[in-house]
């Protein structure tokens, strides 16, 4: 299957963003005005994470839910989850859930899933196995799927209120080539994500999995590429900005032995793929992303640490939309310039 480069065949911009902080009633309003900003200047999409218990680092464990009040509060955005833990969810619940977002929304909603393998701490308290999540995530998926294609389930029974085409917007998220394959045999699309996925060594095998895999004529393969992005007016500030949250993921490196014990600023940045800095120099490392350009039908930049401020968040998708997406070939389909928000937040 022949690549695609951005001037072929222009990616969708996204962004990706999370629940933090100590008062969940401020997040979600954050979150929300993050939406119409983005909106605002001409985003295709948003994606939101998904966190269960965990204790301050996400505070959003139902994404649908917000993604409701978004829906009421946006027009043309796409609503995206980066991702659902399905094998915690039952998977008809779930079905029924997105159902009445996508009406809500006009058919707005891509929903991403994953198997949850970072929530494994969490499993116990669900009363899950998190051995079993593997073959759950794929017991789960079908019976997903086959609800929102309207097949008839026990009793003969079928979904309420019908989504037909949102079967059509199922993503997966996976750090194996078997999962990748699984995905496109499903005729859904692949997330890669950021964190410590090397872009070479990792994500562009899961890329090239995925497209030798795809073989349904009725869907054609669709790849979302997670970035942290995170422009500044120099890399100095960049940094000084993000130092403080990087630290609290050196005991993962360390964990997943990328590090025997905590290194520099400089080398915690480049393990976990963070593009920082002034636009041009964010440009220029995109560029030689070796799974980005490539491969993204949908670029998601994530443009928020724990310990950024809302106006930090703000200016990062500004920036993306106006200095840093465009170089490297996206269009924008909707832009709402004339948005008296826009102003207002962005100057």
């Amino acid at each position: 299957m022949t690549l695609h480069t951005p001037h072929e065949r222009p990616f969708k911009l996204g962004f990706l963003t999370h629940a933090f902080g100590s008062d969940p009633r401020q997040s979600y309003r954050d979150l929300i005005e993050q939406f119409e900003v983005a909106e605002a200047l001409g985003f295709d999409g948003g994606w939101i994470a998904q966190h269960h218990l965990s204790g301050g680092f996400g505070q959003l464990p139902s994404p649908l839910l917000l993604l409701s009040a978004i829906a009421e509060r946006t027009r043309h955005i796409e609503l995206g989850t980066g991702v659902i833990v399905l094998p915690l969810e039952d998977s008809l619940r779930l079905a029924e859930d997105a159902a009445v977002l996508d009406h809500l929304s006009t058919g707005r909603l891509q929903l991403g899933l994953g198997s949850g393998g970072a929530n494994l701490n969490v499993f116990a308290a669900f009363g899950h196995d998190p051995e079993q999540r593997q073959a759950d995530f794929q017991q789960g998926l079908q019976r997903l799927q086959r609800a929102l294609a309207g097949e008839p389930l026990a009793g003969n029974a079928r979904l309420q209120p019908p989504a037909p085409t949102l079967g059509e917007r199922l993503w997966h998220s996976h750090g194996s080539t078997a999962g990748a394959e699984l995905a496109a045999r499903h005729g859904n699309g692949l997330l890669l994500g950021t964190a410590t996925h090397d872009p070479l060594t990792v994500q562009k095998p899961l890329a090239d999995a995925y497209l030798a895999a795809c073989q349904r004529q009725d869907r054609p393969p669709r790849i979302g590429v997670v970035r942290a992005v995170f422009p500044a007016a120099d890399r100095s500030t960049a940094q000084a900005e993000l130092a403080a949250d990087i630290e609290l993921h050196v005991p993962r490196l360390i964990r997943e032995g990328l590090i025997d014990e905590a290194a520099d600023l400089q080398q915690h940045l480049r393990l976990l793929n963070v593009h920082h800095g002034h636009p041009e120099e964010i440009v220029h490392s995109l560029r030689h992303d070796p799974s980005l350009l490539p491969y993204a039908d949908y670029f998601i930049p994530l443009v928020q640490s724990e310990r950024s401020t809302q106006a930090q968040v703000l200016r990062r998708l500004e920036s993306i939309a106006r200095d840093i997406a465009p170089a490297l070939g996206w269009i924008p389909a909707h832009s709402d310039k004339a948005t008296g928000h826009r102003g207002q937040v962005l100057g």
